[in-house]
């Protein structure tokens, strides 16, 4: 685009007041671009347009900026002075010529101003293109958390100090109590501890990034206008990722079992010999086991990747019980024994979260403190990391992309183990007396 061009009749109140009321007077900025000025009879203020001509359909498209300062005070907003009307010409002209390249690839724009929400719903369509894993807990968070506050509000209107005013709120609301299904969910006591606050500027950033990404995914796309992206001026909460992580000692692991009862004592046991996902086990076919090499293979994770989980001898003594005399496409962990040789959704499959009231009732039982379907994962893992083994191994067979995740969380447990081999190794040298 070119500068700001002068004219001798608009750039000026004086000169344009003396202009030719109820005509349109017009500025060429550059090919097909032009800036408006439009004085009505009533000898009131004028307005400032712009025109843009279509390159290729030769089509005329007009925008409104805003006042012209014949009677008032330019403020940048409303009432524009020459110069200002100048800038808000050409970023109005390149909104236009966006949509009008989107348009000749046979892509819809939404008609009127480009809102948060209009950004969120194409950067959802586009992941669920993609096939990016958890784009429906994703649209929930948005749904939650980000429409209400920016669904309405322009993208070129957004701004750092409002971002950052709704990234604290995030952080100082309490957490969410799980409800039935059509209930409203019920917020917990406002966060005290120091572990709680933690947890919730953890769950902050988590949203934020889901806010940076759609933004910045509408803005590469050319769905939308904002030189300053000021989301990516936000920063997020630092020292929140270190959570406590619990996980079962051997004897606990085996009081834990012997709570569970049924069909769920199975898929304890499964975790806990795994180190899978929930959603992984409930997937598991037996067609996924291979007996001759002792492995379980995991088809679709929540990376994406598909893995090979080696087993102990514990663990292939478990499978081969679960799948002998079972078809290929039977799932290896069901929940009830009538469905146990159906396959697909149904009776046969855990459902979602149908883990959760099977946990409580078996952590109660056990008379232990509550204890997660996920920390039998942690269990897994903290297990093979304080019996001394590579993290580059725990990385492979938890999924991981690569080891910086799983040292976030277990890179404590290493470090006690190279303690206790030290003071296993090291022997007293009798140089310091007992004083």
């Amino acid at each position: 685009m070119a500068r700001t061009r002068r004219s001798a009749k608009m750039d000026t109140r004086n000169a344009r007041l003396r202009l030719e009321r109820g005509r349109r007077h017009m500025v060429p900025i550059s090919v097909g671009h032009y800036l408006v000025y439009r004085r009505p009879k009533s000898g009131a203020a004028g307005s400032w347009q712009a025109c843009f001509v279509n390159p290729e359909t030769k089509k005329q498209t007009r925008g409104i900026l805003g006042t012209a300062d014949d009677f008032e005070d330019a403020n940048g907003k409303t009432v524009l002075n020459y110069v200002q009307a100048n800038a808000a010409a050409l970023s109005w002209f390149r909104a236009q010529e966006r949509k009008a390249n989107i348009e000749s690839e046979g892509e819809t724009v939404p008609d009127g101003p480009f809102t948060v929400s209009d950004a969120m719903d194409a950067y959802f369509k586009d992941a669920e293109r993609r096939g990016v894993k958890g784009v429906s807990n994703d649209r929930g968070t948005s749904r939650y958390w980000i429409l209400p506050a920016f669904g309405h509000v322009q993208v070129s209107r957004l701004t750092r100090a409002r971002i950052e005013k709704w990234l604290d709120d995030i952080a100082n609301t309490p957490k969410r109590l799980r409800s039935k299904t059509g209930r409203p969910s019920k917020p917990t006591a406002e966060p005290m501890t120091a572990d709680q606050k933690r947890a919730r500027k953890c769950s902050a950033n988590r949203v934020l990034c889901i806010l940076k990404a759609a933004l910045t995914h509408c803005i590469d796309r050319g769905l939308a206008d904002s030189p300053d992206r000021p989301w990516q001026l936000v920063k997020r909460y630092r020292g929140t990722d270190k959570a406590r992580i619990r996980f079962l000692t051997p004897e606990e692991q085996i009081q834990f079992v012997n709570a569970c009862q049924g069909d769920f004592k199975d898929l304890v046991r499964g975790a806990l010999l795994t180190g899978c996902r929930y959603g992984e086990m409930t997937r598991l076919q037996c067609r996924d086991y291979d007996q001759k090499n002792g492995t379980v293979f995991v088809a679709e994770s929540k990376s994406g990747k598909s893995r090979h989980i080696y087993l102990t001898d514990e663990g292939r003594e478990l499978f081969d019980q679960l799948t002998k005399g079972r078809k290929a496409e039977n799932y290896i962990f069901t929940n009830g024994a009538e469905g146990r040789l159906k396959v697909g959704p149904g009776p046969s499959q855990w459902r979602y979260n149908e883990q959760v009231k099977k946990m409580r009732q078996a952590y109660k039982a056990a008379n232990m403190a509550p204890v997660t379907f996920h920390e039998l994962r942690h269990t897994y893992a903290s297990t093979l990391v304080n019996r001394g083994c590579p993290m580059a191994v725990v990385a492979q067979l938890l999924g991981h992309a690569n080891t910086r995740v799983t040292e976030q969380h277990y890179a404590h447990l290493a470090r006690s183990t190279v303690r206790d081999e030290l003071l296993r190794s090291m022997p007293r040298l009798g140089i310091v007396g007992k004083g």
